[in-house]
């Protein structure tokens, strides 16, 4: 099996004209896991603990949305235009079928692909991310909004720090991990991790993305938070395919109980919570992620019973 370390990028030209860079992980055969990765970041941010366990029993694909790292394009302001771009590089694969796997605000494109192409979405796996904000305020589950609010420093962290390799380390160390000594030493091995990719012509790209850039992807986010009915909340139910829902027991950056909203609101939902962990548990508890997300996509047991696909 190709590791994430040595795996080579390929180009593909989808129909939007954006020309999407890709990894290619595992068989050849059988139904993809895509990935979709969070704010700032390229495919180069992605674990190879976390992917290469992944790959070792299907088709694993991550890649570069539109204006991030080695794709072409530009960044679009809302997330339903990053589901179209995702929609756009899936057909342009000729992929049927996938199942896909998005984080943080990868989750909510995620969310957008699932309700606009069911159809090609088998499972959803929803990781440290939140639906959109309800059309209005009515009670949800026994709770009002506004919902949990997280600290305004560690997105204010993530969103302004520089590109020299010590900013980046801290930035995401402080918003994604605990501050304790566990958490530091978890931090720590996961920058080391991404550090192992060793590709020649192929130099690793751990910046973040530019300044403006950022803005349009807070522009997303902006209106993700913006009552709106086209977006995912008033659509949760709409979701027929299984998901599982996946986050840290103190996420900093999207509140945990936000996990357990979209949880209660999506009918054949399925939650997991990691202890001791924040925003970046998929990286602290790598291993134990893929093994949750192996049984929930092999349809083992519990992870899916609702419904046999």
């Amino acid at each position: 099996m190709t590791a994430l370390q040595t795996a080579r990028t390929q180009y593909i030209d989808a129909a939007n004209g954006i020309r999407f860079a890709y990894r290619w992980l595992g068989s050849a055969a059988g139904i993809p896991l895509v990935m979709h990765i969070h704010f700032r970041a390229n495919m180069d941010f992605w674990d190879p603990l976390l992917i290469n366990s992944l790959a070792s029993g299907r088709p694993v694909i991550v890649f570069d949305q539109a204006g991030v790292g080695r794709s072409t394009g530009v960044i679009p302001t809302t997330y339903q235009g990053w589901a179209d771009d995702l929609i756009a590089f899936i057909n342009a694969l000729g992929i049927k079928k996938f199942d896909l796997f998005g984080f943080s605000m990868g989750g909510a494109a995620a969310q957008m692909v699932a309700l606009s192409a069911p159809n090609l979405v088998r499972k959803l796996i929803l990781g440290g991310t939140a639906a959109s904000i309800p059309s209005d305020s009515s009670d949800v589950a026994g709770i009002v909004w506004p919902r949990d609010t997280p600290p305004k420093e560690p997105i204010k962290v993530l969103s302004t720090s520089g590109n020299e390799p010590s900013d980046v380390q801290h930035a995401i160390a402080f918003s994604f991990f605990y501050d304790t000594d566990s958490g530091r030493v978890a931090a720590q091995s996961y920058w080391n991790r991404i550090h192992e990719r060793n590709v020649a012509s192929e130099p690793l790209l751990l910046d973040f993305v530019d300044a403006q850039g950022s803005m349009r992807q807070l522009e997303a986010f902006a209106h993700w938070s913006t009552p709106n009915p086209t977006n995912s909340f008033d659509r949760l139910g709409d979701l027929k395919m299984p998901v599982l829902v996946l986050n840290g027991d103190n996420d900093v950056l999207i509140p945990t109980s936000r996990s357990w909203e979209m949880a209660v609101k999506i009918p054949n939902a399925q939650l997991v919570i990691y202890p001791r962990a924040g925003h970046g548990f998929l990286y602290q508890h790598a291993e134990l992620v893929a093994m949750h997300v192996k049984m929930f996509l092999d349809g083992f047991g519990g992870f899916d019973e609702a419904a046999k696909l």
